[in-house]
């Protein structure tokens, strides 16, 4: 019952802010019902975290399904609260008209119940269905300025992306033919069930859905060569949906392509790593060339999201206990990181009226409070101490080291290096400087509440490590080590 009001929740909610109450009332509507929405989602995950599988007929929520659950909720929340001032100044600016606001906030909590269903449901097939939805709703949220560049971004997103699921379609197939005569007909495609019979699927069926589900999620998820429709959709949506977007909706796919690595790995070991490595690999080497020559500090960002889902599949492709530990990590600070650092864009792109990187000078003299949140948003996303993205990717590199992998271990390094630089040659310019433009930091509590919120969680992961937590990630590299709760 408690994971059906989390799921419905953002729904109706989404569902109350159509009505003509007013642009007021409308955003209260939506802040307040996301704030109950997340309450109730932290409600529902805190049995799991302490280890209460949740398991009915559709739901199951283990301690993996939990952590996503919580990212997806809190950042949700931030995200729908810094969109409040954000979406008023684009209405003011006459951008977008009061019914598109409407529909704006209809569809993005439909997004993040589609994102939370995704998360909570038991079956793959189901699963698959929740990532299918995520793609529709969001195309709109990407397209919702109509205008020619956002029109080609969001039918570029859906095309690819359909492709995509049509792939990882075909990976549902598969595995269902793996299971067949070995789970029961309506337990077929469930993930415990999966898990439990895993030594007995057919390996070769098997090792044909990797391929179509490691490439079809992995076109999702925004992993290198399938990446295309990343940079452009980021890039055009309004920040607040890009950094739900780069935080959250990525975790989807990812989340997707771990459930399967669970079974696969019992299947056929080793199989599904080098998809993951390989995979992993050519995403930061993609992902560190257009960060060098990114002129849109948005197109720039999403790069980085390619980057980070990079260093979780090779995380996940090392498969060391310490590499598991890594991925999920990574997951948690790449969710807290890139939001802050998207809505520090959304702050600075409204007042300068561009995303031109080299056209946004002197924001930490004109706007105090955005240019100090860039600074440790910018160090946060290029993986600097005491950030909890540079903790992740030293956990990655001893992963590597420790298995023996000396040659990857050498290159990340070399890569990390480059990326580091490329994202601070690009963004602390922008800080500093003079601009003979007219700029002002806007009042705003919601956009600083967020944002602030970002900092703090990102620091705290970053310094500190509970044993609550670090017990709650050790339970989750046992479940993707093949082992259920």
């Amino acid at each position: 019952m408690i994971v059906t009001l989390m799921i419905l929740m953002p729904a109706v909610v989404g569902i109350l802010c159509l009505l003509p109450v007013g642009t007021k009332n409308m955003f209260r509507t939506a802040v307040t019902g996301s704030l109950i929405s997340t309450a109730v989602a932290v409600y529902c995950c805190i049995p799991p975290l302490r280890g209460e599988t949740i398991d009915t007929v559709i739901w199951y929520v283990d301690e993996l399904s939990a952590f996503f659950l919580m990212i997806t909720a809190v950042i949700s929340m931030l995200a729908v609260l810094y969109s409040k001032d954000y979406l008023l100044v684009e209405r003011e600016e006459h951008r977008l008209s009061s019914k598109e606001l409407r529909s704006f906030y209809f569809t993005l909590l439909l997004f993040i119940a589609a994102m939370l269903l995704t998360f909570a449901v038991k079956s793959a097939a189901l699963t698959w269905i929740g990532i299918g939805i995520t793609t529709l709703i969001s195309a709109f949220l990407v397209g919702l300025y109509k205008d020619e560049h956002a029109t080609e971004a969001a039918w570029k997103y859906i095309m690819l992306c359909s492709v995509g699921i049509t792939l990882a379609l075909f990976g549902i197939a598969m595995l269902y033919t793996a299971s067949s005569g070995v789970i029961p007909g309506d337990a077929s495609l469930e993930w415990p069930s999966l898990v439990a019979n895993a030594a007995n699927l057919n390996p070769v069926f098997m090792k044909f859905a990797a391929v179509f589900f490691i490439i079809g999620l992995g076109t999702k998820a925004g992993l290198a060569p399938m990446h295309y429709w990343l940079p452009d959709a980021h890039s055009q949506a309004p920040s607040p949906v890009s950094g739900l977007m780069s935080g959250v909706l990525l975790n989807c796919a990812m989340y997707g392509i771990m459930r399967f690595y669970i079974i696969s790995e019992v299947v056929n070991p080793g199989f599904a790593k080098t998809l993951l490595l390989v995979f992993g690999l050519l995403s930061i080497l993609v992902a560190t060339a257009f960060i060098l020559v990114s002129k849109d500090i948005k197109r720039m960002l999403a790069y980085s999201s390619v980057e980070n889902m990079g260093l979780i599949s090779i995380a996940l492709g090392i498969g060391t206990p310490l590499a598991l530990f890594g991925a999920l990590f990574l997951v948690l600070a790449h969710s807290i990181s890139k939001p802050l650092m998207f809505f520090c864009s959304g702050n600075m792109t409204q007042a300068y009226g561009t995303r031109a990187m080299s056209e946004i000078r002197g924001v930490t003299g004109k706007m105090r409070f955005t240019g100090l949140s860039t600074t440790a948003g910018a160090l946060a996303v290029a993986g600097a101490p005491p950030f909890p993205l540079f903790t992740g990717e030293l956990i990655l590199l001893f992963a590597a080291i420790n298995s023996g992998m000396y040659v990857l271990a050498g290159v990340l390094i070399i890569l990390l290096a480059i990326i580091f630089a490329g994202l601070t040659r690009s963004i602390f310019p922008m800080l500093s400087g003079n601009t003979n433009k007219k700029v002002s930091e806007r009042r705003s509590v919601t956009r600083k509440i967020s944002i602030l919120a970002l900092v703090i969680g990102a620091l705290f992961v970053g310094l500190f490590m509970p044993a609550s937590v670090e017990n709650v990630l050790l339970d989750m590299v046992t479940i993707l080590s093949g082992g259920l709760p």
